[in-house]
């Protein structure tokens, strides 16, 4: 699809509202409104006001007004409901989070809380003004609710600690995180672990005065290390930080195949509280497909092994959208899932990111139509709310079709607080490891600071002397 746009117009909002009907689709920037084709042209008048109109081999198809930003709202909104009203025309798709492109929908919610609506007030505010359909205003009513009650028991001075390790036993297919196949890079482990505890140590000063309220170790696959380097990874965190008074201790044991009892033991003896295994779908076919080396066995394994050491916070990661999968596939993989009585499962719609190998082989893989993603949205949300887990969390991805939404669901009390402070950006969070971010939040201002660690292996280990300088001079220590 070709754009002709406006010089007073973000070209970035009118792809990504246009990009939730035409997914998957390449878009082009243009001067002229060709003869060929289809073309959407958008244009901002002096009062605020926007046109858009839907050409199709140079004839205009669509078109509609929007009037200018009203308080509260962002500039995109104008754009957005433009294009909204001429693709849904066209189309006869209805998105059901209407305007909304961004990424932190329960945020308008919790600020209308602020303001002193109550949690029905504001449902019938962002269906009215974003139109929002209603199941879609009530799951952010009921997160935003979640998370306030979580918050009261969250000090305001307290801090995240995360910890990055980058590697796995394979690569999925679907993967554009920093994180490298073991079998290839075992032999940089031991430099990455050196270079790794050193930025450890440093973070260990410069919260030596903060409420470490969580620590979260994530990748990549933390439990694609050996037990001997997990065990100087646990040692540095003990060292550094007072694990006994942490509110939540997690390490991602996403791998099934990488979870043994010695390291099932380490975990345990450090205070590690919280662990997440994730078997992403429990159709073989598909795990095969998508590069993931472990059996639906292996997962059962791997859950059991951990109850029975006594972790009594276990997560469990599914994606919905994966190659080939029906909605009858999901029902089967929440049945499996949901007998084993989770305490917390984070639902994920798969995203197509630019650095995966998904991206790359787009055309060999079924893409998941939105209306079956819809389905299989809606089969889950049943499926949490019967076993007893409600949405706490609540994010969305701008690559996935129809632009739907991750919901962390969970059992009251089990609510993940990492996922929170990072996604919400409640709490500041102090990063180590390579690829890792580091957000400083500032609750009198609301200013957030980001600071990126380098996503390359090879350099953040011959650079991080180099990394810890500046960083301790954004950091304060």
């Amino acid at each position: 699809m070709k754009f002709v746009v406006s010089d007073n117009i973000s070209h970035n909002d009118v792809q990504v509202m246009a990009q939730v009907f035409f997914h998957h689709v390449g878009f082009e920037l243009v001067e002229d409104v060709p003869k060929e084709g289809l073309c959407l042209a958008v244009e901002k008048t002096d009062d605020g006001a926007v046109f858009a109109g839907l050409f199709r081999d140079g004839v205009m198809a669509h078109h509609a007004h929007s009037p200018p930003k009203e308080d509260g709202d962002t500039e995109a909104k104008p754009v957005a409901s433009a294009i909204y009203r001429v693709l849904s025309e066209f189309t006869g798709y209805v998105p059901p989070w209407g305007l909304l492109t961004g990424i932190r929908p329960a945020k308008l919610i919790t600020s209308a809380l602020a303001r002193g609506m109550t949690k029905e007030q504001a449902s019938l505010d962002m269906m009215a003004r974003y139109l929002v359909e209603p199941g879609k205003a009530l799951l952010c009513a009921d997160v935003a609710e979640a998370q306030g009650r979580l918050m009261t028991t969250s000090p305001e001075d307290s801090v995240s600690i995360y910890i990055s390790i980058p590697f796995c036993p394979t690569i999925c297919h679907y993967c554009s995180f920093s994180a490298y196949p073991v079998g290839k890079f075992g032999g940089r482990v031991g430099g990455y672990m050196t270079a790794l505890i050193k930025e450890i140590d440093h973070l260990g000063q410069v919260t030596r005065n903060k409420f470490v309220e969580n620590i979260y170790i994530g990748g990549g696959t933390p439990t694609a290390l050996d037990a001997s380097d997990l065990q100087l990874l646990l040692e540095a965190i003990h060292r550094n930080f007072n694990v006994e008074k942490t509110l939540e201790y997690t390490v991602e044991a996403g791998r099934p195949d990488t979870i043994t009892t010695e390291k099932l033991l380490l975990m345990r003896r450090f205070g590690v509280t919280r662990l997440t295994i994730n078997p992403q779908t429990l159709k073989q076919a598909t795990l095969d497909k998508i590069g993931r080396a472990h059996t639906t066995g292996e997962f059962f394994k791997a859950y059991d092994a951990a109850r029975s050491h006594g972790f009594d916070h276990i997560n469990i990661d599914l994606i919905l959208g994966l190659t080939d999968e029906t909605a009858e596939d999901v029902n089967r993989t929440l049945q499996g899932i949901t007998a084993l009585e989770p305490n917390s499962v984070t639902v994920h719609t798969l995203a197509i990111k630019r650095a995966s190998k998904l991206k790359e082989d787009l055309g060999n893989f079924d893409k998941t139509d939105y209306t079956v993603l819809e389905e299989m949205l809606y089969e889950t949300s049943k499926a949490m709310k019967n076993a007893g887990l409600a949405p706490y969390y609540l994010y969305r991805q701008k690559n996935s079709p129809g632009n739907f939404e991750n919901v962390g669901y969970s059992k009251p009390g089990f609510e993940g607080r990492y996922n929170i402070h990072m996604m919400e950006e409640t709490r500041s969070v102090y990063a180590a490891g390579c690829g890792s971010i580091s957000k400083l939040v500032n609750s009198s201002t609301g200013q957030i600071d980001r600071i990126v660690n380098i996503r390359d292996l090879d350099q953040y280990i011959g650079r991080i002397d180099e990394i810890l300088a500046k960083k301790a001079v954004a950091l304060g220590g």
